[in-house]
Formats: structure tokens, C-alpha cells, sequence
């Protein structure tokens, strides 16, 4: 089973906690996690000051700075891992770094992700970006409590409904087929209410249920683009079918 972890760091983080996330613990973890066959993909972000949001209500491009919600902690990474279960992918968090200085959202991809297949470096001339689809999932989750077996058929005849957002999945894949070799990978996620988050209170690893903030919009999936330059992405990311009804998040990944 695949799980996302979603890197959320708070920037008031003490002096002792970051000095605990250093660059060798985090190469230690990234060393540990290889050689067990458990990390897919990963990558730090560059910070919240080069994020811009993309939306296209009415098919009008609005794309403004700054990440899609405003909160205390803010996505600073991603891994992909492929656990047995959900108590194995949130040990895997608890052992990172991160956990220090902030807390990881672990939540599952939904089912039939493939491995994904990065090369180690960009192509020359290229960047590459992580762009979050989030959109307004609270009427898709209401239905899915309701009526678990009818959301799944509908979910297999390929249709997914959140509020403000209407998608299917064949939308996506006339998506996936514009981008090209521009979109590496992507994947749709388990909904948010299926997430556990990680972090450290007084050195201690505490996990809750739900994703690492509480807000209107929620992360639903993500690509990762490799685009000419970030007006090339905001082109792609306009193009998306969530789009019209929801928000896309860019952000550049920060050089290993």
C-alpha cells in the first residue's frame, strides 16, 4: 500500500527541536528507509515565499502568491512509501526528522497507483514543481459515511463529486494526456478524514486522526510537473479539471 507523507513545518519551531532535524538525521532516514524498500519518491520544497495557487473559475486563470490556505504550518515536503499498513507507514513517520520541527500528515493513495518512476535530475532547462490539487471535499466524504457502497460503485463508474467541484476521472485523463512528458506521475488520495498525523509533544511521538490543518480545502491528490518554467506550469495547472471549482498549489522543489 502506498502512503503520502506531507511535510508540514512550523517556522516558530524552538532552537532545540531544530537542532534535532539536521541534514544527517534526515540522511540517515532517507539511507534507512532505501535500503528497506519503503521510500518510492520524495523531495523538499522550495519555501512558502515561491508558492503560487492557481485557480479558473469560469474558465478566468486567477493565480495569485502564496499557498492555498493560510495556516501555521505549511507543506515544506513530500515522501511516497509503500508500507503493509497504516500503523507501518506511521512508524515510518514517526522515525523522520520532520517530526521535530513540525508534523507529517500520512494519509494512503487511493487504490491501483503505480510505482512512480523519477528520474534522479531534471532534464536540462527544465524545473520541477509539486502541484497540490485541493478542493472542497466535505459533501464527497458526507457521501461516502452515507452510503459507503454507493459511493464506491460510483467511484468505479469514474465519477468523483466534492463540492464546487465536479470531476471524473476521464476529465483527468484528457488532462494527464495534454501535459505529456510534462507530468511525470500523480495520484488521487484517500479522503483527509482517513489521514493520521504525526508530530513530537515534549519528545513524545503523538499521532491524531485527520490531516495537519483544518480547512475548507484540502489536499485531494498531487502531480509532479516538469515544466520550461513556471508560467509553463501555471498553464497545466489552469488546464486541470479541479480548476474550475477548486485550487492547485505550485510549488517548486529545492535542489538535492
Amino acid at each position: 500500500m502506498k502512503y503520502l507523507m506531507l511535510h508540514s513545518v512550523d517556522h516558530g519551531s524552538s532552537p532545540e527541536a531544530e537542532a534535532r532535524a539536521t541534514p544527517e538525521a534526515l540522511d540517515a532516514w532517507i539511507t534507512e528507509m532505501t535500503a528497506r524498500g519503503l521510500l518510492l519518491d520524495g523531495s523538499k520544497l522550495q519555501p512558502i515565499s515561491d508558492a503560487t495557487t492557481v485557480r479558473a473559475p469560469e474558465g478566468r486563470t486567477v493565480v495569485t502568491d502564496g499557498p492555498f490556505a493560510e495556516t501555521k504550518e505549511q507543506v515544506a515536503g513530500y515522501d511516497v512509501i509503500d508500507c503493509p499498513d497504516l500503523d507501518s507507514a506511521v512508524a515510518v513517520a514517526a522515525a523522520h526528522p520532520t517530526t521535530h520541527i513540525g508534523s507529517i500528515e500520512v494519509r494512503a493513495f487511493a487504490p491501483g497507483m503505480p510505482d512512480p518512476v523519477v528520474p534522479a535530475a531534471p532534464a536540462p532547462g527544465k524545473y520541477r514543481y509539486l502541484m497540490l490539487v485541493c478542493a472542497d471535499l466535505r459533501r464527497a466524504m458526507a457521501a461516502a459515511a452515507a452510503d459507503p457502497e454507493g459511493f464506491a460503485a460510483d467511484r468505479e463508474r469514474e465519477t468523483t463529486a466534492g463540492a464546487g467541484v465536479e470531476e471524473t476521472n476521464d476529465d483527468v485523463d484528457v488532462w494527464i494526456e495534454n501535459a505529456g512528458s510534462r507530468r511525470l506521475y500523480g495520484w488521487e488520495l484517500e479522503f483527509p478524514d482517513r489521514a493520521v498525523t504525526v508530530r513530537r509533544v515534549d519528545d513524545r511521538v503523538v499521532t491524531t486522526d485527520g490531516p495537519f490543518a483544518e480547512t475548507k480545502e484540502q489536499i485531494a491528490g498531487y502531480d509532479l510537473l516538469e515544466c520550461d518554467d513556471l508560467d509553463d506550469a501555471i498553464a497545466i495547472a489552469t488546464s486541470h479539471p479541479v480548476a474550475g471549482g477548486g485550487v492547485l498549489e505550485l510549488r517548486p522543489l529545492r535542489a538535492s
